[in-house]
C-alpha cells in the first residue's frame, strides 16, 4: 500500500486529511519549539509546511527514509527559513526605528512645495512624539504594524491606536486650515 505522501502525489484528496491527522502533532511541536510563544506565527508556518509537503509529496522516496523523517526534514527547512525571516524582520525594524526629524515642515521648504504638502508637514510636526514616530516608520520606513511594535517595544494594539489617532489628528488639522482643500489641491 502506498504511503500517505505517495497517495497525495497521485492526487488522492482524502490523503491530505490523513496527512494532517498523522503528522499535524509532529509539525506543530517542531514549530512551537522553533518559534516559541507566537501562536499566530506557529499556525502560519504549520500551514506553510503542509503546503510544502503537498507540493513536494512526489519527491518522497521510501527507499531513502521514512515518511516521518521526510516530513520532519521539510518542516526543519521551513522552520529554519522562518527563523531567518524573523531575525531579518527584527533587524530591519531595529534599523528603521529612526526618529523622525524634529520639524518636518522646516526640513523641505522648497519652492515646489504646495499648500497641502506644507499643511501635512505642519500637522505631522504637531503630533505627539510617539504618534509622529509611528507615522514616520510607516511612511518613511515602510514598516508593518508588527515591525513597528517590535522596533519600539510597544504592543501591536498600541501601535495601531497611535497610527489611527495620528492620521485622524493630521486629517483634522489639515482640513481646519483656511483655504486648504486636500481633495481639490493639485487637481484642476
Amino acid at each position: 500500500m502506498p504511503s500517505i505522501l505517495q497517495q497525495i502525489a497521485r492526487g488522492d484528496q482524502r490523503a491530505v486529511q490523513r496527512c494532517i491527522d498523522e503528522y499535524g502533532g509532529l509539525v506543530w511541536r517542531l514549530a512551537a519549539r522553533y518559534l516559541g510563544d507566537s501562536r499566530s506565527e506557529t499556525e502560519d508556518i504549520v500551514q506553510e509546511i503542509f503546503v510544502a509537503l503537498w507540493l513536494h509529496a512526489g519527491r518522497f522516496d521510501p527507499a531513502r527514509g521514512s515518511e516521518a523523517a521526510f516530513v520532519a526534514t521539510i518542516a526543519h527547512r521551513r522552520l529554519t527559513d522562518a527563523q531567518r525571516r524573523r531575525l531579518s524582520r527584527r533587524e530591519v525594524a531595529a534599523d528603521s526605528a529612526i526618529e523622525p526629524p524634529a520639524r518636518l515642515a522646516e526640513r523641505s521648504p522648497g519652492p515646489g512645495r504646495d499648500t497641502a504638502q506644507a499643511a501635512a508637514a505642519e500637522a505631522f510636526d504637531r503630533l505627539p512624539r510617539d504618534e509622529r514616530q509611528a507615522v514616520w516608520m510607516v511612511v518613511w520606513g515602510g514598516l508593518s504594524h508588527s515591525q513597528i511594535a517590535a522596533a519600539t517595544g510597544s504592543p501591536l494594539g498600541t501601535v495601531k491606536t497611535r497610527l489611527r489617532r495620528a492620521l485622524r489628528r493630521m486629517y483634522e488639522s489639515v482640513h481646519a486650515l483656511d483655504g486648504v482643500d486636500i481633495e481639490r489641491e493639485g487637481n484642476p
